[in-house]
């Protein structure tokens, strides 16, 4: 390797990694930020939020490797454009091309050890995300007793506090619990000046410790009328205590095979061997559909008739005859729509579930594409804008990025609902910044002023000069 190889890859691995993780930080808060109403108040532990962050990082690789190849491909050229170092390298006689060289190999080696991520790490990222994710907002909140606040989530209890005291807020004061746990009602009070809440993980029991304080309790039996008077009774105490079932605010995790169904969670072979089991179901579900409505209509109608005339044939029955034929051929016809309008909605989904698979294959080989792609058009537009740094290449690529992810979204939107075929929905987007990318990278190579309105009115000036001549003429 020369020395210009190793000076441009080493000016492009620095820039790679500190945007990769800058971007891959970004995308981790738009996921923390989408959920964070599933996660706070929880009481999770910190190996289980660490295990979620690791698992959705994993998964959130195919978005940030591409933006992250644009955005260091621009930082790298433009600050070499800034500081007249392509000058330099031009006035030795080595061209933008062989600056773009070991960089195009070392982008190659990232896409082809992407595509061994995207497919044999994101589907197992997805699956440990998923299912714990699925988890952790199926797990009901961790208890927290708020001042003045009736708390309603333990099952059969509604509790509220007047106020906390001590070093960590472990003293409760003017504790008021209402007791319906036998589903009578609030026929049970419990008051308490001072109490004091102690949580068991072990035994999965929350114990509040009640001092100086009485309850009131209604005798009335459940299925009895409320206009007959039963005893009331109150007891006052010195010290109580009351144990709360608290396993249910415990995370629970959920078997893994559960998940591994969907889609998102399998590899290529998997998808494809999925892909040929649906595409046989389906086409043994539409053959099906075929025969039963020919043998359905043969049955009904044609029975009558023994051989096919030509012309007229219903002149050849009489009036009795000709109306059986009719009635018989309508009551065909409204069976048949019936079925088909039965069937019609489960044949498109199952379609569409073909497509959804479909689509996947083709997103892990995409993606893989992109990251190539996206450096000739990043390494180019650096040395055309000539700025290095956080600022003009940022929004550069922000807004190239921006452009594929809303196109690439409404191509895969269009392949899902069976608009366009997977393949095409998945690479339409890639297909127009390819051309794009080798336009940019021979205006570079020929420093050609891509940025000048100068050069793109010019023409059209005269264009309606010529146009002006000819009227005069």
């Amino acid at each position: 390797m020369n020395v210009v190889s190793k000076f441009t890859i080493r000016a492009f691995i620095g820039p790679f990694l500190v945007t990769f993780a800058v971007v891959l930080f970004i995308l981790l808060m738009q996921f923390i930020w989408k959920y964070v109403d599933d996660l706070v108040g929880k009481g999770l532990d910190w190996y289980i939020i660490v295990e979620l962050v690791v698992y959705t990082s994993a998964s959130l690789v195919p978005h940030a490797l591409p933006l992250a190849v644009l955005l260091s491909s621009i930082m790298t050229f433009g600050k070499m454009g800034e500081e007249y170092e392509l000058v330099a390298f031009k006035s030795a006689g080595i061209s933008l091309f062989r600056l773009m060289r070991p960089l195009i190999v070392v982008n190659l080696c990232l896409g082809i050890g992407g595509f061994f991520f995207f497919n044999e790490v994101i589907p197992i990222a997805n699956l440990k995300s998923g299912s714990l994710l699925w988890d952790i907002r199926n797990q009901k909140p961790s208890v927290m007793l708020r001042e003045g606040i009736f708390y309603t989530g333990i099952e059969g209890y509604s509790i509220k506090i007047g106020g906390k005291t001590g070093e960590e807020k472990e003293i409760l004061q003017d504790v008021m619990i209402y007791d319906h746990s036998d589903n009578r009602g609030n026929t049970k009070v419990i008051k308490a000046k001072i109490g004091k809440m102690e949580v068991n993980e072990k035994d999965n029991l929350m114990i509040l410790y009640l001092y100086d304080g009485h309850s009131y309790e209604d005798l009335r039996p459940r299925d009895k009328e409320q206009k007959v008077r039963y005893p009331f009774m109150r007891t006052n105490f010195k010290e109580e205590i009351i144990r709360f079932d608290i396993s249910k605010f415990q995370l629970k995790r959920t078997d893994e095979d559960l998940f591994k169904d969907n889609y998102r969670m399998k590899k290529i072979q998997a998808l494809n061997s999925d892909i040929d089991s649906l595409s046989r179901n389906y086409d043994s579900t539409i053959a099906e559909f075929s025969r039963r409505i020919s043998e359905g209509f043969h049955m009904d109608t044609i029975e009558y008739i023994k051989e096919l005339p030509e012309g007229d044939f219903l002149a050849l029955y009489d009036l009795k005859s000709k109306r059986l034929i009719l009635n018989r051929a309508l009551q065909a016809a409204r069976n048949i729509n019936s079925y088909v309008d039965s069937h019609i909605n489960e044949y498109q989904r199952k379609k569409e579930w073909i497509a959804r698979h479909e689509i996947e294959v083709q997103k892990k080989y995409a993606l893989t594409f992109l990251t190539f792609i996206l450096f000739f058009v990043g390494a180019p537009l650096g040395a055309i804008i000539r700025k290095g740094g956080m600022g003009m290449p940022v929004v550069v690529a922000v807004l190239i990025f921006l452009f594929y992810h809303v196109s690439n979204t409404i191509t895969e939107k269009l392949a899902i609902d069976l608009s366009l075929t997977p393949f095409y929905g998945m690479w339409i987007a890639n297909m127009i910044l390819f051309p794009a990318g080798l336009w940019l990278t021979y205006k570079s190579s020929t420093d050609s002023r891509l940025f000048d309105i100068d050069q793109y009115i010019e023409p059209i000036r005269r264009l309606i000069s010529r146009l002006f001549r000819k009227k005069k003429k």
